[in-house]
């Protein structure tokens, strides 16, 4: 009678994890060196105070009149408000418009705000960002600037500005008259735009100096 052959028994054997760590060890330090951190700035906002009595408010102590500078943004340009009177607008502007009026008056920025929101709700991000850029420069932030410098002479202890905008004008026109105000720069006025948009902040030791920092938004 033939003997059975015996079948032998595989016992099962460790998986080998050396290869696949080696793997990982060469992959943490590319992926950590293809990781591109987005750097965040934080422009500190403050509400303004709604329905303060007369009692409530601090008289200045000397009889010099509050500043209260607000900037309205809107479609024809921009209104600037100090110590309660509306200043006059800059030659070559309407009477009776705008403090700072539109730099180019061959663009309607509500147009062009109105066909941006139109390209991005349809998908059309790239050529909605040219369309809202091309509103966003008829407006001269240069004349904002050297009018709110000349302010800030007369008041060098203020820093509050408060924003308002039209309902229909986008955030970026905000985020830029934000960024307008923020610092005084190397001169207290520009002749031209090149100078200006070039120009860097005026630093008072290890800080910028401060030119309206401390915005406000109101509700027009």
């Amino acid at each position: 009678m033939a003997r059975r052959k015996r079948e032998e028994v595989k016992l099962p054997q460790d998986i080998d994890l050396a290869p696949m760590m080696n793997l990982v060890i060469i992959l943490i330090p590319m992926l950590l060196l293809s990781v591109v951190f987005m750097e965040v700035s934080v422009i500190n906002v403050t509400m303004p105070l709604g329905g303060a009595t007369t009692s409530d408010r601090t008289e200045p102590e000397d009889d010099k009149q509050p500043l209260n500078l607000a900037i309205s943004m809107t479609a024809q340009g921009f209104y600037i408000t100090a110590a309660g009177t509306k200043m006059q607008p800059m030659p070559g502007c309407p009477t009776g418009g705008p403090s700072i009026c539109l730099e180019d008056d061959s663009i309607d920025p509500a147009a062009r705000f109105e066909e941006s929101r139109r390209l991005y709700a349809s998908g059309d991000k790239i050529r909605g960002e040219e369309v809202l850029l091309e509103g966003l420069s008829a407006y001269n932030y240069r004349e904002l600037y050297n009018r709110l410098s000349t302010i800030k002479n007369e008041f060098p202890e203020e820093t509050t500005v408060t924003l308002t905008a039209d309902a229909e004008l986008p955030f970026a026109l905000t985020t830029r008259v934000m960024d307008v105000v923020r610092f005084r720069l190397e001169e207290d006025s520009y002749d031209n735009n090149e100078d200006f948009w070039a120009a860097k902040p005026r630093t008072e030791g290890d800080t910028y100096s401060i030119l309206f920092g401390d915005p406000a938004f109101g509700v027009l």
